[in-house]
């Protein structure tokens, strides 16, 4: 079957078409980003994101048919993106789909963005076991997910403030370095001494066992203006490179004890933050230290994209055939659809 994939939660515009049951693959995917345009804000303006998603849907539909040599009336299924994200966003690639779904009387998957950062993992390693723990960590999300089975998963741990790749783009921003701030600490982090400066690992007040990293923010701020740090210098890059060792650690640790104490067969770590070098690099370290098998996006499916949006709709398709595949009533939803589960200690 031939699956067209549509993704518009943010600022990314990707249409992608995959073959599952012969092949199993992605056969082309076009993406618009809209980095450009946001960089001057140092974040995303929803207004922008919007139109700009409308202007180009079209095109890259027409360029991701072309790529792959599937003409739309080979298509069997459509997949789309209806939450998390931007609800301007997300309602021009809703809307694109449905009108493709009533003018082709074609199926049509609803897909959630947050469970497709899961998927990601699958379209390149096949045999990942369960149970396991996947941790999709982004510039919008920070959340670590316990699943028994597919479509059978809970909430372990979310953030409770800003999420992790926020904390970099804040951070970046502050200092004048640029958007997005992930790639840019990454690549200022072998310039500064990891160890030099401490940050405090946050604690819930509560007990909870959620994340929270605004934490981080204010210290390196703070940091930065007691000992008048400016961009650029050894104090600079230290205390860049102490910041992204502390943020790196904070997720491992927390991440390796939950695994610890569920007892999980895989370990899945996606989303834009898992393009990280530090981040890929402690978590192998890690799990190979406890015999534990990591499964890691390709980095062209660790950002937003379209191949992980029609990978998962044709899991949802084929796994529940008696849902319904033609309501276009569909609407886009703001915040993640999972359930929470307890505490697990």
């Amino acid at each position: 079957m031939y699956v067209l994939g549509i993704e518009s939660s943010c600022d990314e515009t990707a249409v992608a078409v995959i073959e599952r049951g012969k092949r199993n693959a992605v056969l082309s995917e076009a993406i618009k980003s809209q980095i450009e345009l946001h960089a001057p804000f140092g974040g995303i303006v929803p207004e922008i994101a919007a139109r700009t998603h409308y202007e180009a849907i079209e095109l890259l539909c027409q360029e991701a048919l072309c790529r792959s040599g599937v003409s739309l009336d080979d298509i069997g299924l459509l997949a789309v993106t209806q939450g998390p994200g931007l609800v301007g966003s997300l309602l021009v690639g809703l809307s694109f789909a449905k009108g493709l779904a009533l003018a082709r009387g074609l199926p049509l998957a609803a897909v959630d963005h947050v469970a497709a950062h899961v998927e990601a993992s699958f379209i390149s390693h096949g045999g990942i076991a369960y149970p396991l723990l996947a941790l999709v960590v982004s510039g919008g999300h920070t959340t670590l997910f316990h699943q028994e089975a597919k479509f059978s998963g809970r909430v372990v741990a979310k953030t409770r403030d800003d999420a992790a790749g926020e904390v970099m783009d804040k951070v970046a921003k502050h200092f004048g370095l640029g958007y997005p701030g992930g790639p840019l600490l990454d690549e200022l982090y072998a310039r500064g001494d990891p160890r030099r400066f401490r940050f405090t690992r946050p604690r819930m007040s509560d007990g909870g066992e959620d994340f929270s990293f605004s934490g981080y923010k204010a210290a390196l701020l703070r940091l930065a203006r007691e000992r008048n740090i400016q961009p650029q210098g050894r104090d600079f890059h230290d205390l860049l490179a102490s910041f992204l060792e502390s943020l790196v650690e904070y997720l491992a640790g927390k991440t390796l004890e939950a695994a610890d104490f569920l007892g999980v067969r895989s370990l899945i770590v996606s989303g834009g933050v898992s393009r990280n070098s530090l981040l890929r690099r402690r978590f192998a370290e890690a799990c190979g230290a406890r015999g534990l098998p990591l499964y890691l996006p390709e980095p062209r499916y660790c950002t937003d994209n379209a191949a992980m949006i029609a990978w998962l709709g044709y899991e949802r398709y084929t796994a529940f055939p008696g849902e319904r595949y033609d309501d276009l009533g569909l609407n886009a939803y703001s915040r993640a659809a999972f359930r929470e589960s307890k505490r697990h200690r």
